[in-house]
Order: structure tokens, then C-alpha cells, then sequence
């Protein structure tokens, strides 16, 4: 009698898509919770898989949530995190390098309108988008802002991001939609090194009020 084992019959299984799990099973949480209500244990038992796959594939929350819902791999803390290396006065501009670094790679196009067109889908994935715009973008602009107003500085340069990615990405006026990223630096980068660091009218007024005199 012939001992080997005979060849099993039938399609061989193919090979387990572990990271698009994940991501499949991040889209539809932040499609039901807020960004700060989803947790990454709660994605992994949602996939079936170990939370240190999730690790694995994934810096963080924030690199799988932009993964899941915009199909655009980045991680807010490396991305802005080149700033660190830049001298202040060179700030606003490096906000406009770092932030067209994610969207302006190739084969991109399209992906900040689809974005937002998710984020406006439902009231949890706007409320999502709204804390994650706060925590993983607002913070590390905030903590590039002058200590007076910071939060307001904050919530100026990035309202200043968001319309600069409007423009260039989902409405296309040009020339902003074909300006090279250094020249969009060097056209936006004042306004932006303004709200950073620059004086506020708001904080003129505040100043010469009589209630700020006594």
C-alpha cells in the first residue's frame, strides 16, 4: 500500500487579508462611533484578529482612521512631526509642506474630496472628523502658536489649512490647484506664520479694553 499521502483536492485557500480586515473592520466602527470612542482592541475584535496585528500594520489611531476613510496611509505625529526640526519663523510654511505631503502624492487625486464627502456622510463620522481635526491636528498647530489666544491661533491656521485644501483639491481654482507645493508655501506660508505667531486684533482689542487696564 502506497504511504504517501495523497494531494488534497478542491481550491487551495488564499492567502488571509489581515490588514484590509482591519481596515474594513476601522471603516465601519468610525462609521458608528466617534473618532475618540473607537479603540483599536475594539477593531481588532471587530476584524478577529490579535490587537498586536493591529499594531503592527498601524502606527496608531490616527494613521488607520485616515487609512479607513480616505485610503490615504499617514500618521499626523510623523507627518507634522518634521516641524520639530524647523526654526519658528519658518513654521507657517512648513504647516503647507507637510500638510500637501499627504495629499499631494501620486495617485491621491480626489482623495481630500472623498474625505470630506465621508466625513459630511452622518452626524458620528462628522462629530469624528471634528475630534480628530482637534486632537490629531489642532494639538500639534496649537503647540506651535504663541501662549496668548493659542487656541484661537490654532483654529485659524488650521481653518486657513482646510480652505487652502478646498481649493486646491475639491474645487480646483487655479492657480492654487497647480501651484507646485514649494510656491503654495511661500504664498500661504505668511498668513499661516500670522495666525502662528503674529499679532491678533482680537488680542489688540482685548488688551485695550478698560477692563484689561485695571
Amino acid at each position: 500500500m502506497d504511504s504517501t499521502t495523497a494531494p488534497r483536492r478542491g481550491r487551495r485557500p488564499g492567502a488571509r487579508d489581515t490588514r484590509g480586515e482591519i481596515i474594513a473592520a476601522a471603516g465601519q466602527l468610525f462609521a458608528d462611533e466617534p473618532f475618540d470612542r473607537v479603540s483599536l482592541r475594539a477593531v481588532a475584535r471587530r476584524a478577529g484578529v490579535d490587537p498586536a496585528l493591529v499594531h503592527h500594520y498601524f502606527s496608531g489611531k490616527a494613521e488607520l482612521f485616515l487609512t479607513a476613510v480616505a485610503d490615504v496611509p499617514a500618521d499626523p505625529a510623523e507627518v507634522f512631526g518634521v516641524l520639530d526640526e524647523l526654526p519658528a519663523q519658518k513654521c507657517g510654511a512648513g504647516l503647507v509642506l507637510a500638510f500637501t505631503a499627504v495629499w499631494d502624492q501620486p495617485g491621491r487625486d480626489g482623495r481630500f474630496t472623498g474625505f470630506v464627502t465621508t466625513m459630511m456622510s452622518s452626524p458620528d463620522l462628522t462629530a469624528g472628523a471634528r475630534e480628530f481635526i482637534t486632537t490629531q491636528i489642532g494639538a500639534r498647530v496649537t503647540a506651535l502658536a504663541d501662549p496668548a489666544e493659542r487656541e484661537l491661533r490654532a483654529t485659524l491656521a488650521v481653518s486657513q489649512m482646510l480652505g487652502m485644501a478646498m481649493l486646491r483639491y475639491t474645487v480646483k481654482v487655479e492657480p492654487i490647484a497647480s501651484m507646485e507645493r514649494t510656491q503654495l508655501a511661500d504664498v500661504y506660508g505668511p498668513t499661516f506664520q500670522h495666525y502662528l505667531v503674529g499679532r491678533l486684533s482680537a488680542s489688540e482689542l482685548r488688551n485695550s479694553s478698560p477692563a484689561s487696564r485695571r
